[in-house]
């Protein structure tokens, strides 16, 4: 996305499939912003020879470990569906009887804009739909490679939600497998997803395609 100079020729010489060309700004800096809009026309503009003296300080790199801490505050969604986290079960939120199941809750349903007013507690099984092994290790990683990273869409949701597989070789996660919650122990619970340490097989058979295509 980009502007376009007609000049003179005025907005009705644009259309679908005409040619352009770039329109540099007059002192680059290196940035996509040296482009300054595209003009119509394939001939391309003169550009000024490159400097290949820079009288500037060279770039010097470190790298160095940051902290952010971000301060939230919960909404009325939020809230019930963190208390119950702490309770060991797992709230979702829709618009009415045949609204969706949002899990987490939202404060709205996104598709009608209508508020998430009722509650819904969620089984804590569910159906992989989607998945990624995870086999590069990175800064901070807690887990050691290679891990599933899966959308779980847990029984009565419409909304799937991140978190791992773990029990079984990654090779052998898919899509349809079906998984129960593992949860960590009692103590170490506290308001956050994280109380569920990960989900494992179940051993049923796979969810048919037809039951999740449409909670992708």
């Amino acid at each position: 996305m980009h502007a376009v100079d007609v000049g003179t020729a005025g907005p009705s010489a644009i259309h679908t499939g005409a040619r352009v060309h770039a329109h540099w700004a007059d002192q680059p800096v290196g940035a996509i912003t040296d482009i300054a809009c595209f003009a119509l026309g394939e001939t391309a503009e003169p550009v000024a020879a490159h400097k290949t003296e820079d009288a500037r300080d060279p770039v010097t790199m470190i790298v160095t470990p940051i902290q952010l801490e971000i301060q939230h505050t919960a909404s009325h969604e939020e809230s019930a569906y963190l208390r119950a986290i702490a309770q060991g079960k797992l709230v979702g939120a829709r618009t009415g009887k045949t609204g969706k199941v949002y899990f987490p809750p939202h404060g709205a349903d996104p598709a009608t804009g209508k508020p998430t007013s009722e509650f819904v507690e969620l089984p804590d099984k569910g159906t992989v739909t989607t998945f990624a092994i995870v086999n590069i290790p990175f800064l901070g990683q807690r887990i050691k490679p290679p891990y599933v990273a899966a959308y779980v869409l847990l029984d009565g949701a419409d909304i799937p939600f991140l978190h791992l597989v773990s029990d079984v070789d990654a090779h052998q996660v898919r899509m349809g497998m079906r998984v129960e919650a593992v949860w960590k122990p009692r103590e170490r619970w506290g308001l956050g997803i994280d109380n569920i340490e990960y989900f494992r097989p179940t051993g049923e058979p796979d969810a048919d395609y037809d039951t999740y295509k449409h909670h992708l």
